[in-house]
C-alpha cells in the first residue's frame, strides 16, 4: 500500500512538472500568436465598388441608390470588407466615397477623392477609378465585386437610337460594350453585377468572360430604383460561394419588385439571371453548330413569334434582343438542341422574372413575358432590312465566335 501510495505521489510530482512546462510553452504560443495578430492586420473578405455614371436622367436615383446603400451597410454587414461608391451626378462633381462607421456606430460616406468635372462614360475616367480602388493596395482584399451603374442597352451602339446607350451615359458620351471590355482589367472580379437596363445578354456576357467569374444582369428594363441595396448589401460580402450569394441577391431583387417594395404604382416588373462565364467558350461551340452558315434561315425567321425582351421600338423602329433559348430553339436540330440546353444549364447559374416587364422608354408599356420560354438572357436576331445594325454586329466578339465562317 505505502509503494503504490510512494508511486502515485511520484507521478503526481511528474505530472505537476509537465503541466508547469505545458502552461509555460502554452503562454509562449498564446504570446507569440498574440503578437502576430497584433502585428498583421486581416485581410478583408471582400472589396466592392459601385461606379455610378449618373450624370443623365438618373441622376436622383443616385442619392436614393447611395442612401439605402449605406442603410444595407449597418448592422456589421459589411463583414469588415470596404465598400465604395464613385458617383457622378448631373449637379455636381464626382466623388469617390468610402463606407465606415462614424461617431456612435452609424455608417457613413467618407470622402476619399473629389475629381474635377469629368466624362465617367470615358474608358480614361472608368479605368482610373478602378486602379484607384482595386491597384493601390489600400483596399486588398479576397475577393473582388463591381457593380456598373448607369443606363444600358446591352451591346446595341449607343447612337442606333435617341434613347439608346451600350453601358453608360455622361451627357451626350456613352461607351460601347467593346470599349468596356478593353476598359475592366482581366481576371480581377468575381462579379460584376450591372444595375443597368437591358444588360443580360449573350453578347455581352461572352466580350466580358474574361472579367469576372460571373456576371448578374436584367435582359430587360430595370426600374429607377434599381437594386434594393439595403436588402442585398448583407449578401455582398455574406462568406459563401459567389453562385450561392449571388442567387440570393437574385431571389431579393426579384422578390422585391414582384411585390413591388419600391412603388406600388408601377406594375410588378423585374427579370434577372446569373452567369457563369467560364461555361460560355463551350456554349459559342455548341451555339456555332446552330447558327453558322443559317443565314438565310435566320433572316427568314417570323420574329414577331420570338419572345421579345426589349421595347426600343418607340424610339429606333425596330427590335433586337429577344430570348437567346427561344431564338436557338427556333434553329436547332434535337441533337444540337439538347447540347444546347445542357450547356445553358451550366452557364445559367440563377434567373427568374415577373410575368411581364415594364419598359419607361416604351412610354411606360408592359409587355408579356411567357416565364416557360425565359432563359435568363436575351440576343440578336439578325434580320435582312437591319443592314447597318448587322453590320455593326460583326465587330462582336460572340458574332466572330459563333457565326464567323
Amino acid at each position: 500500500m505505502s509503494y503504490l501510495c510512494g508511486f502515485y505521489d511520484k507521478r503526481i510530482d511528474e505530472m505537476k512538472m509537465k503541466n508547469i512546462v505545458y502552461i509555460a510553452l502554452l503562454g509562449v504560443i498564446v504570446c507569440l500568436f498574440g503578437c502576430c495578430k497584433e502585428d498583421a492586420e486581416p485581410v478583408p473578405t471582400r472589396t466592392v465598388l459601385v461606379y455610378m455614371s449618373a450624370d443623365n436622367s438618373l441622376s436622383g436615383f443616385s442619392d436614393h441608390n447611395t442612401e439605402i446603400l449605406l442603410k444595407g451597410a449597418a448592422n456589421g454587414y459589411l463583414n469588415g470588407g470596404n465598400l465604395l461608391i464613385y458617383v457622378d451626378p448631373a449637379n455636381d462633381v464626382p466623388q469617390l466615397f468610402e463606407i465606415v462607421k462614424g461617431a456612435g456606430g452609424v455608417m457613413e460616406k467618407r470622402v476619399v477623392k473629389s475629381y474635377p468635372e469629368q466624362n465617367s462614360a470615358s474608358q480614361e475616367v472608368m479605368r482610373g477609378v478602378i486602379d484607384e480602388v482595386f491597384a493601390g493596395g489600400k483596399y486588398t482584399a479576397d475577393s473582388y465585386g463591381l457593380i456598373l451603374w448607369s443606363h444600358g442597352s446591352a451591346w446595341l451602339p449607343w447612337d442606333a437610337g435617341t434613347y439608346l446607350r451600350s453601358f453608360g451615359q455622361d451627357g451626350n458620351s456613352h461607351m460601347e460594350i467593346n470599349t468596356l471590355k478593353e476598359t475592366l482589367p482581366d481576371n480581377l472580379f468575381d462579379f460584376i453585377i450591372f444595375d443597368a437596363c437591358y444588360m443580360a445578354s449573350v453578347e455581352v456576357a461572352y466580350a466580358l468572360k474574361d472579367k469576372a467569374d460571373y456576371i448578374m444582369a436584367s435582359p430587360t428594363e430595370i426600374l429607377g430604383y434599381g437594386m434594393p441595396y439595403h436588402q442585398i448589401v448583407r449578401y455582398l460580402f455574406a462568406n459563401e460561394a459567389i453562385p450561392q450569394l449571388l442567387t440570393r441577391i437574385g431571389v431579393t431583387f426579384y422578390t422585391y419588385y414582384n411585390e413591388q417594395q419600391a412603388d406600388p404604382s408601377y406594375p410588378k416588373s423585374a427579370s434577372i439571371s446569373v452567369v457563369r462565364t467560364a461555361a460560355l467558350a463551350e456554349l459559342a461551340e455548341v451555339c456555332a453548330a446552330i447558327f453558322r452558315g443559317k443565314e438565310e434561315e435566320i433572316f427568314s425567321l417570323d420574329v414577331s413569334t420570338l419572345q421579345l425582351l426589349e421595347y426600343l421600338s418607340r424610339t429606333h423602329r425596330y427590335n433586337a434582343l429577344y430570348d437567346f433559348g427561344d431564338f436557338a430553339g427556333r434553329l436547332a436540330s434535337a441533337e444540337t438542341l439538347a447540347r444546347f440546353e445542357e450547356s445553358m444549364r451550366k452557364v445559367i447559374v440563377y434567373k427568374e422574372t415577373t410575368e411581364e416587364a415594364y419598359y419607361g422608354a416604351g412610354g411606360g408599356t408592359t409587355l408579356p413575358i411567357d416565364k416557360s420560354r425565359f432563359c435568363g438572357i436575351s440576343s440578336y436576331v439578325p434580320q435582312r432590312s437591319l443592314t447597318a445594325l448587322n453590320d455593326w454586329y460583326k465587330q462582336l466578339d460572340w458574332y466572330k465566335a459563333v457565326y464567323a465562317e
